[in-house]
């Protein structure tokens, strides 16, 4: 039996990022187990062992309390990373992974897990747009809406972006892929955008790759991506 932690699902559901889980959970319903931990509770991946832990979108200050909560067990994180335990980060919760967020004259301590930094621009009109990338040989979709930018070097970077931004508009560069550990601005339930994605995660857990409704989603991928083509010029 495979364990996925979904974390916080009470603050990390904005745009539906919860169903990220639910659809690995679908696609595998005997084989896979979901620990759902609330904002109170101790983390399940302090005390034992966990195949995938999912965090997802959440507001700026739900982040900052997030921040909060997981700085004590930053050590047991890398140690996680280093492992090769899956993490799927979505939305602004990379940015918990970063080094600082800036806000205004604020500066707030993040978990310094990653060498980048993130900035609020609250007073600015939230950035929409959606993305087509890579990771290596498969064709990554996203769509984002935020009020803030990443700023690093990326080197490690998820998806190398074809048509769209990346981490902020001065960058092709989106997201965070060290061993097992993914994270993007994307929102939503990510892995029905990307069925080709999921599977990797599935196979990655030594788990049959067969997906829920795996005819309808693909065909969807399909529309949505040659729809991308067709309208995403930058």
């Amino acid at each position: 039996m495979k364990k996925i932690e979904l974390l916080f699902p009470e603050l990390c559901n904005i745009y539906g990022e919860s169903y990220n889980v639910e659809y690995l959970k679908r696609s595998n319903p005997e084989n896979i187990e979901v620990i759902s931990t609330n904002h109170r509770d101790t983390p399940a991946f302090v005390t034992e062992d966990v195949d995938m832990i999912y965090l997802g979108c959440t507001t700026e200050r739900k982040q900052e309390q997030i921040i909060e909560i997981l700085k004590p067990h930053k050590e047991r994180i890398l140690q996680l990373i280093d492992k090769g335990v899956i993490f799927l980060v979505t939305g602004n919760s990379p940015e918990i992974f970063g080094n600082y967020i800036k806000d205004g004259e604020r500066t707030i301590e993040a978990l310094g897990i990653f060498d980048f930094y993130s900035v609020r621009y609250m007073d600015r009109e939230r950035h929409n747009s959606q993305y087509i990338g890579k990771y290596g040989e498969l064709t990554m979709l996203g769509h984002r809406s935020q009020f803030s930018y990443a700023y690093g070097e990326f080197e490690n970077n998820f998806v190398d972006i074809e048509r769209g931004i990346g981490m902020n508009p001065e960058t092709k560069r989106e997201g965070i892929h060290v061993n097992n550990f993914f994270a993007t601005y994307s929102l939503g339930p990510y892995l029905i955008l990307n069925p080709y994605f999921a599977k990797e995660l599935l196979a990655k857990m030594g788990l049959e790759t067969t997906l829920c409704y795996e005819k309808e989603i693909i065909e969807a991928y399909d529309y949505r991506l040659k729809e991308l083509l067709r309208t995403l010029h930058y």
